[in-house]
């Protein structure tokens, strides 16, 4: 999975800790889900697909940010596709609340706004590199991305997203 998820947990701290460092007096209320109750969110029975290893996950404290993340990464001969789940306590994807509907293709790449499952969502595609991108915003609070190596569009990744419980996802933001 030499491309798949470029920034990992540990990349996503660092932004965190240099964004408190930038603002000050953001505040984080609460504690991240334990990554343990997001493990199942990424543990899928996907037809046609075999998970590669185990799911994994790690939570995060630190001062003023904390956070959890779990993924699993599947494979489906030289097709591969990631799943992950972060709670970044309602600062993960700020931006795409307020996305306004929009579309975007050029000759290289697709981007648009959807909604999965009720839930505000971006997707790109790169058609040289058979490489897609699903990024939901659950409750504000969670993001969920899927992200596919070899496939001719973004529809398997709609097609995880969809079995994909989003609502109890939702339901653990409160």
């Amino acid at each position: 999975m030499k491309r798949m998820l470029k920034s990992n947990l540990l990349g996503l701290v660092m932004a965190g800790l240099a964004f408190l460092t930038l603002a000050p007096t953001a505040a984080f209320p609460g504690e991240p889900v334990h990554f343990k109750q997001l493990l199942p969110f990424v543990e899928l029975k996907l037809s046609g697909w075999e998970m590669s290893g185990k799911p994994s996950g790690t939570t995060v404290k630190h001062q003023t940010i904390s956070m959890s993340e779990a993924k699993a990464s599947y494979h489906a001969g030289d097709k591969t596709l990631e799943v992950i789940v972060l709670d970044f306590m309602g600062q993960s994807m700020p931006w795409l609340g307020m996305l306004p509907q929009m579309e975007m293709e050029t000759s290289e790449e697709t981007m648009r706004s959807t909604t999965i499952n009720g839930f505000k969502a971006l997707e790109t595609y790169k058609n040289k590199d058979k490489h897609g991108e699903l990024n939901i915003s659950v409750a504000d609070r969670f993001w969920v991305k899927l992200e596919g190596e070899g496939i001719d569009n973004t529809e398997p990744l709609k097609a995880v997203a969809g079995q994909m419980d989003l609502k109890k996802l939702a339901a653990l933001a409160k």
